[in-house]
């Protein structure tokens, strides 16, 4: 039976998502202050066929993160003056350059993700752990974000 299943998938052209190709072949990553999201993106290329170099001058393009920043701020108070929820928000500031070119191909961009999430005064261990969790999760989406947007702006640039 798994055998039918898996000749008829694919015999109709499925095949699992995986990561979207960048559309270059080397990729230098650069950050000004300290960046999750540039060590994601360069733990995320060094599975596809985008080749990370440690060099601009190697690269077909360059990525840098020029911000990156968390904030934590109160969202929900409840009627007795408790906080109740909390929203954490991941804002990261990048640009795309192409060596030897002076416009960017992605000018100086802003991802902004947010997340709420509840606070409880009886297991705050467990909310400081769902917190960091949430916080990679959004490192996760912001470094995908920026790889799909490198590809649509490539793609764009064949066209």
């Amino acid at each position: 039976m798994l055998a039918v299943v898996a000749i008829v998938l694919a015999s109709c052209g499925f095949t699992l998502r995986g990561d979207a190709p960048t559309g270059l072949k080397s990729l230098y990553i650069s950050n000004d202050a300290p960046s999750q999201v540039a060590v994601e993106a360069k733990r995320t290329l060094a599975t596809s066929t985008t080749r990370v170099v440690k060099a601009a001058s190697e690269a077909e393009a360059h990525l840098r993160i020029t911000a990156e920043t968390r904030e934590k701020t109160i969202f929900t108070i409840t009627g007795a003056g408790r906080v109740y929820e909390y929203q954490l928000r991941l804002l990261v500031t990048y640009v795309v350059m192409v060596p030897g070119k002076e416009t960017p191909l992605i000018p100086s961009t802003e991802i902004d993700i947010r997340r709420v999430v509840t606070y409880s005064e009886t297991a705050p261990v467990a909310k400081e752990a769902e917190e960091a969790l949430l916080y990679r999760d959004m490192v996760i989406e912001a470094t995908g974000q920026v790889l799909r947007r490198i590809a649509a702006m490539r793609r764009a640039g064949e066209q």
